[in-house]
């Protein structure tokens, strides 16, 4: 009788350990400025979504390349990432937006090309023969693919004419190449510049090459796409997805975890239709 109790009890466990881990939400974040700062600004976004559903919700900071594996393998529910590599997660593996990332500036960004002051880069033909950095090749939406069919537009194919064009491990590295002089010019994601000016960085030792006047108010050269973008994999259930969705929407810019974010909230899914089209035009993924 008693080894019948244990069993039972030792079921119960199991089916209870079960059940706590298959309510387990794991939201994948892109994680462009590292993981640590990834869990940083977006930990309080899971403590509020985790509030509203009422399941665990795990954040999991990722890279780009690690983005793919994650999804293939099942591994995450939900997937905040740049609207290129959620081109790429609707095409290649039945990813649905579900709402789009609001900050002060909007629910759309851009790229941005950088220059040194005073070194004669001031447009888009400049950069021909110049030492130029960016992020993420063929992967990172606002620090490659905007600014890439910016200049294709322009006559200028930053694979032929440039001198030498880098891939950095960092947006940030980036910055700081080309205010030491390392790299003549670079590209970054819109809003980033006034990031790091808060974090001693002087704007006044960069150029913006092309700079754009329309409702961004960050500086940026390329044309406006939508900002990022979260979208439901196949592992998540239904149900939750619907409470996740309506609480992304439900979020207010009063709110802690908007704060810590530095977003106002999120709103319906912008069309990620323009971003196909200069995807495809580019032979870029998922369309290579």
């Amino acid at each position: 009788m008693k080894y019948l109790m244990k069993l039972s009890f030792v079921f119960m466990f199991i089916f209870v350990a079960n059940s706590v881990v298959a309510a387990e939400i794991k939201v994948g974040v892109q994680a462009s400025r590292g993981a640590l700062k990834a869990l940083k600004r977006w930990d309080e976004l899971g403590k509020y979504l985790e509030s509203e559903v009422g399941s665990t919700v795990k954040i999991v900071p990722l890279n780009p390349a690690q983005t793919i594996n994650a999804v293939a393998g099942g591994e995450i529910d939900y997937m905040l990432s740049n609207p290129v590599l959620a081109v790429a997660l609707k095409v290649k593996h039945g990813a649905r937006p579900i709402a789009t990332m609001n900050k002060k500036s909007g629910s759309q960004f851009a790229g941005v090309i950088i220059a040194k002051k005073g070194n004669g880069i001031t447009k888009a033909s400049d950069l021909k023969g110049k030492k130029v950095m960016g992020f993420k090749f063929k992967r990172s939406a606002a620090a490659y693919v905007f600014q890439v069919k910016h200049l294709k537009d322009k006559g200028v194919d930053p694979h032929k004419d440039f001198a030498v064009f880098k891939e950095a491990k960092k947006q940030d590295d980036i910055v700081l190449a080309v205010q030491a002089g390392i790299f003549d010019a670079g590209f970054i994601k819109s809003g980033l510049l006034e990031s790091m000016s808060k974090e001693g960085i002087n704007l006044a030792d960069f150029t913006i090459i092309d700079k754009q006047n329309d409702s961004l108010s960050a500086l940026h050269s390329t044309a406006l796409y939508p900002s990022w973008t979260m979208s439901v994999l196949k592992t998540a259930k239904t149900a939750d997805s619907d409470k996740i969705k309506a609480a992304l929407l439900k979020l207010t810019a009063s709110s802690q975890a908007s704060k810590t974010a530095k977003i106002v909230g999120f709103v319906e899914p912008l069309s990620l239709a323009k971003l196909s089209d200069t995807l495809k035009s580019l032979n870029l993924p998922p369309f290579n």
